[in-house]
């Protein structure tokens, strides 16, 4: 039984606190698990739009140059900066005479030598095969002239390196 006032209104203070405590937490855990959803979201379309967005069928796409191998030794040799800004991530197709082919695993690469160099090993054009054409690539032959369109990843100070390469015929 309350005997004081006081006791009273603390107790209806107390009450009164308790339940704003816990609207306040409802409001809370609410902005919370609107955030977490709004958060998932974001995620889940940063991973489909960018991190797992489809490869460029790079044998289907026209190339933005076509050049001889020559061609583009000589531009790289004589502008290495230049070359890389204006063939770098460029689909690229060249002719020239196939020096060798090297398989590594499963992967199949076609070289051009462009320089012997006894020293450091020779510097070359190399064009690294799509899976789908490593048979067709270790049947070509050496010394042949081939046309190969590919991506061009740059110069290495030793190597022109394309990538996602096939066979032009």
């Amino acid at each position: 039984m309350l005997t004081n006032r006081n006791d009273y209104s603390h107790g209806v203070f107390h009450l009164t606190r308790k339940k704003l405590k816990n609207k306040e937490m409802k409001k809370l855990l609410i902005i919370v698990i609107i955030l977490a959803v709004i958060g998932a979201i974001a995620a889940a379309l940063v991973w489909k739009l960018y991190v797992n967005k489809p490869h460029d069928d790079i044998d289907k796409t026209p190339p933005s140059y076509s050049m001889t191998t020559e061609e583009i030794w000589n531009k790289y040799n004589n502008d290495r900066q230049v070359s890389d800004s204006v063939y770098n991530n460029q689909v690229i197709e060249l002719t020239g005479n196939l020096s060798r082919i090297d398989k590594n695993d499963t992967l199949v690469s076609a070289i051009f030598v462009m320089a012997a160099d006894s020293m450091f090993g020779d510097k070359t054009i190399s064009c690294q095969f799509y899976r789908k054409y490593n048979e067709e690539a270790t049947s070509i032959a050496i010394g042949s002239n081939v046309k190969i369109k590919g991506l061009c990843t740059g110069y290495n100070d030793t190597d022109i390196v394309f990538n996602k390469c096939s066979i032009v015929k």
